[in-house]
C-alpha cells in the first residue's frame, strides 16, 4: 500500500510540474489508500478442489510422457509421425540406450566386484546399510508409481478409429437432488447410462436444471468441484505403441536399476562408497527427467507441464476402485513404508546371503 501510494504521489507531482502548478499544493497521505477485497476469504484446499477437482489423474513430466503428449497434440497421424521422428523419438531412444547400458554395466560391476565393491555386504554399519537400501528402494518404487500414474492418465481416454487431436473439457460438478421415483430412469423414459462420458453429461444437465431453479444458490459453493475430462480419443495402434515403446521400456529399466543398484549399495566397501553408489544408481533411475530437461524444446515441455489434471467422478469405476482410492489416500504413507520393507527383504538376502553366480 505504501509503495503504491508513493508512486501515485510522484505521478501527481510530475503532472503538476508539467502544467505549471506548485508541487507544494499536493499532499501525500498514505492513509488515504486502502486495500480492496477481491471476493471472499477462501480455504486453499477447497479452492484447489474447485479449480482442479478431486481424484486427479496427473501425467508426470519426463521424456516418455512428453512423447505421448506431443503425439496427441497433432491434428493428424502423419503430422504426429513427423513430429515424433524429429523431436521426441530420438531423445526417447537415447534415454533408453543410456539407461540400459548403464544398468547392464552396473549389474556386471556388482557381480565382478569392480572398484571398491566387496563380495559380501557391509555388516559393520547395518543401520547405514538398511537406510541406504530403503531410500533407494523407496525412490525406485516411486518411479514405478509414476508409471502407474501415466497408465491411469491414458486409461481416461476412450478409443477412436482415426487420430484425434488432444481435446479436454472442463465441467462444474455439484451434488444434485435424486429423482423421487427411484426407478433409475430419466423423465424422458430413457435409462440413465453409467458409461463415461454420459455420466458426466447427465450430471451437468442436472446441475444446469438446479441452478436455473435457484437451487444452486441455496446449496452454496462449498460442494462445487471442477472436473476435467478428455473429449478426444486414442487409436488402438497409438495406445499399443505408447505401451510397447514408452511405458514398458520405462518400467523394465526401472526394475533393472532397482535390482542392480541395490547390489551396488549393499556391497559397497565403506560408508562413503555406499552413499556414492546410492546417488549414482538414483542418477541412472532419473535419466528420463534429465533428458527431458536437456534435449526437448521448450514448446514440447510447456505442452506437458501445462496439462490440467483429469478427474474421476464419484464412485466411477465401481465400489472396489472407489474404496481403493479412498483408503490408498488415507494410508498412503504406511503403504509406501510397507512396500519398501517387502522389497528390501528379498534384495538383501539375494545380495548378502545367496550366491550371485
Amino acid at each position: 500500500g505504501g509503495l503504491l501510494g508513493r508512486g501515485v504521489w510522484l505521478l501527481k507531482m510530475s503532472l503538476a510540474r508539467s502544467k505549471g502548478l506548485s508541487p507544494d499544493k499536493l499532499s501525500y497521505d498514505p492513509a488515504s489508500y486502502e486495500l480492496e477485497k477481491v471476493g471472499g476469504a477462501f480455504n486453499p484446499m477447497a479452492e484447489s478442489q474447485r479449480e482442479n477437482g478431486i481424484q486427479q489423474r496427473v501425467l508426470p513430466e519426463n521424456v516418455y510422457t512428453a512423447a505421448i503428449v506431443a503425439w496427441l497434440n497433432n491434428e493428424s497421424a502423419s503430422e504426429a509421425a513427423i513430429g515424433a521422428a524429429f523431436f521426441t523419438a530420438p531423445p526417447v531412444a537415447l534415454t533408453i540406450f543410456l539407461q540400459v547400458t548403464l544398468t547392464y554395466y552396473l549389474q556386471v560391476g556388482v557381480k565382478d566386484y569392480d572398484g571398491d565393491l566387496e563380495a559380501v555386504c557391509l555388516t559393520d554399519h547395518r543401520m547405514l546399510l538398511y537406510t541406504g537400501l530403503s531410500a533407494f528402494v523407496g525412490l525406485s518404487l516411486g518411479n514405478l508409481y509414476t508409471i502407474l500414474e501415466a497408465h491411469n492418465w491414458l486409461h481416461m481416454f476412450g478409443s477412436c478409429e482415426r487420430h484425434e487431436e488432444l481435446m479436454l473439457q472442463k465441467y462444474l460438478l455439484k451434488p444434485t437432488p435424486q429423482a423421487p421415483t427411484g426407478t433409475g430412469k430419466e423423465e424422458s423414459g430413457k435409462e440413465r447410462s453409467s458409461v463415461y462420458p454420459d455420466c458426466v453429461d447427465e450430471a451437468m444437465d442436472g446441475v444446469a436444471r438446479s441452478m436455473e431453479g435457484g437451487l444452486g444458490e441455496a446449496m452454496g459453493t462449498d460442494d462445487v468441484r471442477g472436473v476435467c475430462r478428455p473429449q478426444s480419443g486414442i487409436t488402438p495402434c497409438a495406445r499399443a505403441s505408447f505401451y510397447a515403446f514408452l511405458l514398458l521400456p520405462w518400467a523394465a529399466v526401472t526394475v533393472g536399476v532397482l535390482f542392480a543398484g541395490s547390489g551396488s549399495v549393499l556391497r559397497s566397501g565403506n560408508r562413503f562408497d555406499l552413499v556414492l553408489n546410492c546417488v549414482a544408481a538414483i542418477f541412472v533411475l532419473e535419466l528420463g527427467e534429465v533428458t527431458y530437461a536437456l534435449l526437448l524444446p521448450r514448446t514440447i515441455k510447456n505442452s506437458t507441464a501445462g496439462l490440467p489434471p483429469l478427474n474421476r467422478v464419484g464412485s466411477e469405476g465401481g465400489a472396489v476402485a472407489s474404496a481403493l482410492r479412498k483408503y490408498g489416500t488415507l494410508f498412503f504413507f504406511w503403504i509406501v513404508i510397507a512396500a519398501t520393507a517387502v522389497v528390501d527383504v528379498p534384495l538383501y538376502y539375494f545380495w548378502c546371503n545367496w550366491s550371485v553366480d
